[in-house]
């Protein structure tokens, strides 16, 4: 799912993108967070590269969650994450020594994409979101088990809020990264 786009690119309209947003993690290339809405605001595509950019992160054994905020108005979202839903026939999924993560945000209603930025994480937050990643790609995969563990998630933390306060494992705000 991870895709090379600029500002202004439009995504192959062919593809069933997701509601909301996805977390890709190629080997050897950038995190790629992609949100996806609907006619997203000026606000919103300001956001995307507006300080402070900020993730936490939850492990919950078969499945992980990013939660990511953008900038100081907008409040926080989440993403649900397994290594084992990347395309098959790629290297096993992980985070780059450089921490790297290329925001993209698309117009779901035209696949146009109208903001990316690029940011850094923490070399502590990056090791454990690395370390997490490896323990899930080295355990089999069950699709039930990865659908359990964000159902129950959801169901105690019914907030992305709810889960940063209460069950996040690494915070951190990313810092702009250098081309």
């Amino acid at each position: 799912m991870h895709v090379t786009v600029e500002v202004g690119t439009q995504l192959d309209p062919d593809v069933n993108w997701p509601t909301g947003a996805a977390l890709s993690m190629p080997a050897g290339e950038p995190v790629q967070l992609m949100i996806f809405l609907s006619h997203p605001h000026q606000l919103e595509v300001e956001a995307v590269s507006a300080a402070p950019t900020q993730f936490a992160w939850v492990d919950g054994a078969d499945a992980a969650v990013l939660l990511y905020r953008l900038g100081p108005i907008l409040s926080w979202s989440q993403v649900p994450y397994s290594p084992h839903l990347a395309d098959p026939d790629e290297s096993p999924p992980g985070v780059g020594p450089d921490a790297v993560v290329r925001i993209v945000l698309v117009d779901r209603d035209t696949n146009t994409v109208k903001a990316l930025h690029a940011v850094r994480w923490p070399a502590e937050f990056a090791a454990t979101v690395r370390a997490s990643v490896e323990r899930m790609w080295a355990a089999p995969f069950s699709r039930l088990a990865y659908e359990h563990v964000l159902a129950g998630l959801h169901r105690r933390y019914p907030t992305p809020e709810d889960l940063l306060t209460d069950r996040a494992d690494a915070h951190c705000t990313a810092t702009p990264a250098r081309s």
